[in-house]
């Protein structure tokens, strides 16, 4: 949800300080249809969730690994755009903690109450999916790297109620970034 917000922010501001969708459409992305892909792959691992099980590594986890590996080509081909290093440390931060937790984000049950989300948990025990994302109930003690995990909370009575991570924040403010440099006006020189 904060990276909509980030998109539809920064095209808002991007508008009202004068640029242009027209200069944003004209921004040189790279591999643009690897990402569309990388992100088909994710909307595919969220609508359509296979069981946990212990064992064996998942072909669940192997599909997102092969999404963050496509996600970090286009990062990487796209390098040179302003804020798309800031995005790929936040891809980074993300995938990290989710691979360390078995191929989901950790979140607390008590961060998806605090955002009036706790009737989206399938279950209230450790391991329980949250329904339509990659998220996972852990508790802190519980959790790899937890710093990394879903752990701000923009509760209610905020427009946008949401749970996010530091990767979020960054890949956010890394979309801002790149949409407000893309959508700039130029100004002659006299």
């Amino acid at each position: 949800m904060i990276l909509a917000a980030a998109v539809l922010g920064a095209v808002i501001v991007g508008l009202v300080r004068g640029g242009s969708l027209q200069r944003l459409a004209d921004l040189p992305l790279r591999w643009a249809w690897v990402a569309l892909v990388a992100f088909g792959l994710q909307i595919y691992l969220i609508y359509f969730p296979e069981p946990i099980s212990a064992g064996l590594v998942s072909p669940r986890v192997g599909l997102l690994v092969l999404s963050y590996l496509l996600l970090f080509a286009v990062i990487w081909q796209n390098r040179t755009l302003p804020g798309v290093w800031l995005i790929g440390v936040g891809l980074l931060s993300n995938f990290s903690v989710m691979i360390l937790n078995g191929g989901y984000m950790p979140i607390t049950l008590e961060a998806l109450t605090q955002a009036g989300f706790a009737h989206t948990a399938l279950g209230t025990e450790a391991g329980a999916r949250v329904l339509a994302t990659k998220d996972i109930i852990l508790t802190r003690d519980a959790t790899v790297a937890w710093w990394l995990s879903d752990i701000f909370v923009l509760p209610p009575p905020f427009p946008i109620p949401s749970v996010f991570s530091i990767g979020d924040a960054l890949i956010a403010l890394g979309i801002f970034w790149l949409v407000q440099s893309g959508m700039r006006v130029t100004r002659a020189t006299t």
